[in-house]
């Protein structure tokens, strides 16, 4: 099932990180040279070879260091580049009706709806009904279904009794035929695009409270209607 939920994480990078250990470890190396010179034999002063040895090896692994820093600006730069062009083409999609086959849809003052198609009669479907954290809000079993395309419609009442919030929810039909067989599911979504938006860092096209991702999109038309509903 996916999960859509947004996200803000401040991280360093491999660079940083090296950058600051080799900081701390390179104040170690001055602090022991100064103090093995302070008290080095003036008869028999400390070999400075391998003091110049190390000095050198610091200086190549703070270069390489530099040079994957530029490098990650580089990524970020290209990674950036493509969410924006990936935003722009979403923006010709705004207005359009879009549609998917996520399992999803939006819950509005208590209704929402899956439009589904089952591959074969059921003897027994569950129905299993998650939101946007993973967590399942509400399940039932039907007895008896027939196959072909129909809709489950739920009221937004959790199995605690609650009302559940507006927003996206994501609907997990398990199907089984009278022999035991899994049953086939399909599902599919449409509603009107109102907005470009990110989530977990990923711009998405908003149909109402819906997010979808463009790699996601089956289908772009013109709408007779501009009610942005599935």
């Amino acid at each position: 099932m996916p999960e859509v939920t947004s996200t803000s994480q401040t991280q360093s990078s491999a660079a940083q990180t090296a950058q600051t250990t080799l900081a701390s470890n390179f104040d170690d190396f001055l602090t022991l040279l100064t103090t093995q010179l302070t008290n080095q034999d003036p008869l028999n002063p400390t070999d400075s070879t391998e003091f110049t040895n190390q000095l050198v090896n610091f200086t190549n692994v703070e270069q390489s260091i530099a040079t994957n820093q530029n490098l990650e600006a580089l990524v970020q730069l290209e990674q950036m580049s493509q969410q924006n062009m990936l935003g722009a083409t979403m923006i010709n999609y705004l207005g359009k009706s879009i549609g998917t086959n996520l399992n999803v849809s939006a819950l509005n003052d208590g209704n929402a709806a899956w439009n589904i198609d089952l591959g074969s009669s059921a003897a027994t479907v569950k129905y299993d009904i998650y939101n946007q954290k993973g967590d399942i809000v509400f399940s039932e079993t039907a007895e008896g279904v027939a196959a072909g395309e129909q809709q489950y419609s739920w009221d937004g009442t959790t199995k605690s009794g609650a009302a559940a919030e507006d927003g996206a929810y994501y609907l997990v039909v398990t199907g089984e035929t009278a022999g035991g067989s899994a049953v086939d599911v399909g599902y599919s979504f449409e509603g009107i695009a109102t907005s470009v938006e990110t989530v977990n860092g990923e711009p998405v096209m908003m149909v109402g409270d819906v997010p979808i991702g463009l790699g996601y999109i089956t289908s772009v038309t013109q709408p007779t209607t501009t009610d942005p509903s599935a």
